[in-house]
């Protein structure tokens, strides 16, 4: 029976899949799953055509690509007690899979160490784990931070972080033009200001009420951040988002109201990932 399953996901990469999948598809007791999200170039046929072993999970109909909720239906389909989560420009060193069955350890997840911009959102986690953060956050789009904000919340859950060797990964490396090529937002790093600022209130929300934060407040609270990120890359003024989360009447002074405040200075960054740069969970 495998033990593991490798989610992967294509729209508009079919030729990085057809390099990578065959060495998915020859690991010993393990099962692949294909998500062809709306892919222009039907890499879902070519899947089942060159290897029918292979899950494929189709969606149809989609305006742009959605990587959170892709790896969900993958996730969906899956039957193995382990999660892979790999895109489809990284392929497998052949004995990948017998060298990490021997890591595996209930409570943890797992990441490559070292890890590279191309490795970063590749990830293994027990399946009941995954159930229990309720999966990647689907209100999440565009480019960056939907693996971070996965790896936090299975932290706060008490779920581990431990590595796997970054030498059994094989990474296909590209330009940000594919990177961003089905996404509505084109610069990367606008992109992941948006997403970095949610993620951060998001979880500084949940903490603090001490509950999940619903589905639709979650939406009402992205398209806040993502409208003011905007608007603050288009003037070159600072990031200012103000959140209430708490009012409160006093004994003798009227109401109180607490708020979260960010502030972003600079939402397009220097275009320079930060080797220091602090995770969303301090560890």
């Amino acid at each position: 029976m495998p033990f593991l399953t490798f989610v992967t996901t294509c729209r508009g990469r079919l030729a990085q899949l057809q390099r990578s999948l065959p060495t998915l598809a020859v690991q010993a007791d393990t099962a692949v799953v294909v998500v062809d999200y709306d892919c222009p170039e039907r890499a879902g046929d070519w899947v089942a055509r060159h290897h029918p072993q292979v899950t494929v999970v189709r969606a149809a109909d989609r305006p742009r690509f959605e990587l959170s909720r892709a790896r969900n239906l993958g996730a969906a389909a899956a039957m193995t007690p382990w999660l892979c989560f790999i895109d489809a420009d990284v392929g497998l060193r052949p004995d990948f899979a017998a060298r990490v069955r021997a890591l595996l350890q209930p409570g943890r997840y797992y990441q490559a160490k070292p890890r590279t911009i191309e490795t970063w959102g590749t990830s293994i986690s027990a399946s009941a784990d995954f159930d229990r953060a309720g999966g990647y956050d689907e209100v999440l789009q565009g480019w960056g931070k939907d693996d971070d904000d996965y790896y936090a919340r299975l932290e706060i859950l008490g779920v581990r972080p431990g590595t796997f060797p970054g030498e059994l990964l094989v990474a296909q490396s590209h330009d940000d033009d594919q990177r961003v090529a089905h996404y509505d937002v084109k610069d990367r790093w606008v992109n992941e200001s948006i997403n970095h600022v949610y993620c951060r209130a998001k979880i500084d929300l949940s903490l603090v009420l001490r509950a999940p934060i619903p589905v639709e407040t979650r939406r009402q609270l992205y398209e806040q951040v993502r409208t003011a990120v905007l608007d603050a890359h288009a003037t070159g003024e600072p990031v200012e988002i103000a959140l209430p989360f708490l009012t409160q009447e006093t004994r003798a002074c009227g109401p109180v109201e607490a708020r979260l405040v960010y502030v972003l200075p600079n939402p397009r960054g220097e275009g320079k990932p930060k080797s220091g740069a602090a995770s969303l969970i301090q560890r």
